[in-house]
């Protein structure tokens, strides 16, 4: 089935491997065939990867555009998966994880990253509100300046 997008000015996309710049005017795409699609907002890089959540995240994103890499990008999955796992929190943020598990397991990647974005959302307000000084969940550790 085709998949319509309608595209912002000067809105960016990726689709498949290819990376596409929209012109000043709003722009329909229709993509006849199945390849990832995400849209610039929907994508994290590598250096915006500062928390546990967002190099998630950034494995699943990986995993959805470079199937061919899928395997590698599952061992970082798992690793920061066991990382998050280790950590107190609360059920919600475990049923989150559990269902970002389940999307992979089923390779859905797309709903992965989409129920991730959610996971990236209650990390963000665990650490806005001070929860969040275990290292696991902030890319920068705290540091005591009392501390020689």
């Amino acid at each position: 089935m085709p998949l319509k997008v309608t595209l912002k000015p000067n809105e960016k996309i990726l689709v498949g491997t290819a990376v596409i710049a929209n012109g000043p005017n709003k722009a329909e795409l229709v993509i006849l065939n199945r390849v990832p699609v995400l849209r610039q907002k929907d994508i994290v890089t590598e250096d915006q990867a500062d928390t546990v959540a967002k190099k998630l995240y950034f494995a699943i994103l990986n995993m959805y555009v470079a199937p061919e890499k899928e395997r590698d990008f599952h061992n970082l999955y798992f690793l920061l998966l066991r990382q998050l796992i280790l950590l107190p929190l609360e059920p919600r943020a475990i049923d989150l994880m559990h269902e970002v598990s389940e999307c992979i397991i089923s390779g859905d990647h797309y709903r992965a990253l989409k129920v991730c974005r959610k996971l990236i959302d209650y990390e963000a307000e665990v650490l806005r509100h001070g929860e969040g000084s275990d290292p696991g969940l902030s890319a920068k550790p705290e540091v005591d300046s009392h501390t020689p």
